[in-house]
Parts: structure tokens; C-alpha cells; sequence
């Protein structure tokens, strides 16, 4: 009897046990969802040169599926833009993003973002350090960029990891734009319980998007091949430095180039401060939506307080330049492209916290050109004049767990 009575608490205790790691392995399925209503001003709508009041509303739904190993989010959004008079009717503009972050193994972490965008104003592209040269024929544009990463611990100090990133820009109207893909592998020592060091090999290939009136569409293809010299250093317990320079090959129509690339990158985020600084400068789909010799310089801050109270701050500067390549362009090293394009960008928002995910918020951005500035008045030109936005938003999310 008391043996029974042992066995079957026993068997009761393995019952419970084993119910516990079931729900711990299982999926959590989250509903995504968000919404914004903005009004405000443009001094340069749709680029027509003449400042128009606007209003924007966005929504975004998605879902996030997770478990103690995992956790993938899927959004997709929308923007509904209005101009009282040059856009009465509004547009729609459409985007989406798909997010992955997994420890597949005890050795092995997977980390991946893709993020898609359709627009009828390229206004956008100035947030991602994009300035056209012409905006004629530029009233839609579809952007995609991805980035990839897996990461294998050989040992305790050392790891592995293969890299893929994409990137594309298309004008539908004239056809015209860029594409990059590219993949590497690396590999990092732990020197110390800070500093990683190691090096990297990264292939490129690019696209330009040309049409031509003689021969209609066309590509014209390049492609590079870099080593790097990669460290990171961990500056405190919730923040990093990414840091790399190399020499890269690049290649187009039969001509050949070495390229100096580098760069420093400072990331993290605690319980009050979020922070993003890179300055960096190599091969690239530049600001104007080709590939080019790039230099870039980015900053974003953000910082909540009170519980109540969040700052963000965004600005960059982006210089593009035509890479070495077609007749005459011979071999050499190239530290800078010609007929370089130069944009910047200065954003920033504060805003109150109400609860119940609503929040409350004032939004300013101001972006331009700075060549055209400086050669021109920018009168003959809407594109090359600054262009200055400002808005009062009313947000609401869906809270998650």
C-alpha cells in the first residue's frame, strides 16, 4: 500500500514535470497591432516646390510567434497621405518587415531582418540616407533591404559566423535604380572577456538599372571582393563597438580598382537610453539609389525618463560618388567617387506616454541636398531645395507581453 501510494506520487510528480516543459517548448502567438494619425506641414510637397498641409494615417498589423528559443515577428503597414491641395484625394503607401532572432542550438544563434517599402512619395528615402538626382519620373519607389547573420561558437573563445545582405531601389515610373547582394563569412577571437578580434571576407554584387533610348533596359553589373579586419569591444554590460578596414577589389567592365573601406560603429540600449553612431566609408548602394563609393556618418539617440517621457533624435550624413569603371576609367586605388552627391538629414520627436498604449507625440525632420545647395539656389530645382516636415501624432499600440 505504501509502495502504491510512493509510485503513484511519483508518477504524478513525472505528470507535472513533464506538463511544465511542454508549455515552457510551446509557441506564444501575439497580435501585433498599432495605429497613427498625424496632421502637419511640408514645406516642399511632393517636391512640387510649394509647401501644402498634410495629413497621415497608419495602420500596421502583425503577428509575433515565440518560445524560449526563438521569437519571429511578421508586420506589415500602411500610410494613407494627404496634401489639401497638391493631393486631395491622398495615396498609399505600403510596407512590411519580417524578423527572426533564434538560438537554434547551444552553439548556434540565427539573425535575420527583411524589410519592404512601396511608396508614392519618395520622401522616405531621405531616412535612409536615399537623394535622387532627378525627381523626375521618382513618384513611386520600391525599396527591400535584409540583412543575415549566423553565428557558430567553435570553442569558448572563438566563433564563426556567415553574413548575407540585400538591398534594392526601384523607380517603376522610368525603370531606373540599384541593387547589392552580398555575402561573407568571418570569424572572431575572444581575446579577453571585452574584446573579440578576427577577419572578415565579404563578395558584392551590383546591379545599376539603366534605360537607355537607343537599346531600352539595361544592367549594367559589377562585383568586389574585400578582406576586413574585424574587433569588437564590449564598453559596458549593455554596450558595444564594431569596428573594420580592409582593402576591397572592385570590378567593372573590365576594369579593376582597390578601394579602401573601414569603419566604426558604437550600439546599445539600457533601461533610460537607446544609442546608434556609425562612420563608415566603402562600396555601397549609395544615396543616389546606384552603387557608388560611400562615405556615411549616422547618429540616433533616444531616451525615456519618468516613465512618461521619450526623445528621439536621428540625423545623418551620406556623400556618394560614381565608382571607377567604364572607358578610360583604368585601374588604380580610389579613395573617393567623382560627381559625388551629398545629403543630410536631422529628425526628431518627443513625446507623452498617456497608457494603455497610447502615446502622444511631436515629430520634426529636415533633410536637403548639399552640392546643389551650394551651386545653386535650388529655385529651377524642387528636389535640391531643403524640404521640412513637422506633425502632431496620436499613436496607439496593442500592448505586448
Amino acid at each position: 500500500m505504501g509502495t502504491r501510494g510512493r509510485t503513484g506520487k511519483a508518477a504524478l510528480c513525472v505528470a507535472v514535470l513533464c506538463a511544465s516543459a511542454s508549455a515552457a517548448a510551446s509557441t506564444v502567438v501575439e497580435p501585433i497591432a498599432r495605429l497613427t494619425l498625424e496632421g502637419g506641414y511640408d514645406s516642399n510637397a511632393l517636391y512640387y516646390g510649394s509647401s501644402d498641409r498634410t495629413g497621415r494615417v497608419s495602420p500596421e498589423v502583425g503577428l509575433r510567434l515565440r518560445d524560449h528559443t526563438w521569437d519571429l515577428r511578421t508586420v506589415y503597414g500602411a500610410d494613407f497621405v494627404r496634401y489639401d491641395r497638391l493631393q486631395p484625394n491622398g495615396s498609399w503607401n505600403h510596407r512590411g518587415s519580417v524578423s527572426l532572432d533564434a538560438r537554434a542550438t547551444r552553439r548556434l544563434t540565427l539573425r535575420g531582418t527583411l524589410r519592404g517599402a512601396y511608396a508614392y512619395d519618395p520622401a522616405g528615402l531621405a531616412q535612409m540616407g536615399i537623394f535622387p538626382e532627378d525627381v523626375d519620373g521618382l513618384e513611386e519607389v520600391f525599396t527591400l533591404r535584409g540583412r543575415g547573420r549566423a553565428e557558430y561558437r567553435l570553442t569558448e573563445h572563438l566563433e564563426v559566423a556567415g553574413t548575407v545582405a540585400e538591398e534594392m531601389v526601384r523607380f517603376p515610373q522610368d525603370r531606373t535604380g540599384g541593387a547589392m547582394h552580398q555575402a561573407g563569412v568571418e570569424t572572431l577571437y575572444r581575446s579577453d572577456r571585452r574584446l573579440s578580434i578576427g577577419g572578415a571576407y565579404v563578395a558584392s554584387l551590383f546591379q545599376e538599372f539603366l534605360v537607355d533610348d537607343v537599346t531600352g533596359d539595361r544592367t549594367e553589373w559589377a562585383n568586389a571582393h574585400g578582406l576586413r579586419a574585424r574587433a569588437r569591444y564590449q564598453l559596458t554590460r549593455h554596450y558595444y563597438a564594431n569596428a573594420w578596414a580592409g582593402p576591397a577589389l572592385w570590378f567593372k567592365s573590365g576594369d579593376g580598382a582597390v578601394v579602401p573601406e573601414g569603419g566604426i560603429e558604437l550600439f546599445g540600449a539600457s533601461r533610460g537610453w537607446e544609442m546608434r553612431a556609425v562612420l563608415a566609408h566603402g562600396l555601397g548602394l549609395g544615396n543616389t539609389a546606384r552603387p557608388g563609393l560611400n562615405d556615411w556618418t549616422e547618429l540616433g539617440l533616444a531616451r525615456r525618463f519618468a516613465r512618461r517621457f521619450e526623445l528621439r533624435g536621428d540625423s545623418g550624413i551620406w556623400r556618394s560618388g560614381r565608382t571607377p569603371g567604364g572607358e578610360g576609367a583604368g585601374s588604380g586605388l580610389y579613395w573617393k567617387g567623382e560627381d559625388a552627391v551629398t545629403g543630410y538629414l536631422v529628425a526628431g520627436e518627443a513625446a507623452l506616454l498617456v497608457g494603455g498604449g497610447v502615446r502622444i507625440a511631436f515629430g520634426a525632420a529636415h533633410f536637403a541636398r548639399i552640392e546643389s545647395l551650394s551651386v545653386d539656389t535650388g529655385e529651377d530645382d524642387p528636389f535640391a531645395q531643403p524640404r521640412t516636415t513637422f506633425g502632431l501624432r496620436l499613436g496607439w499600440a496593442l500592448p505586448e507581453r
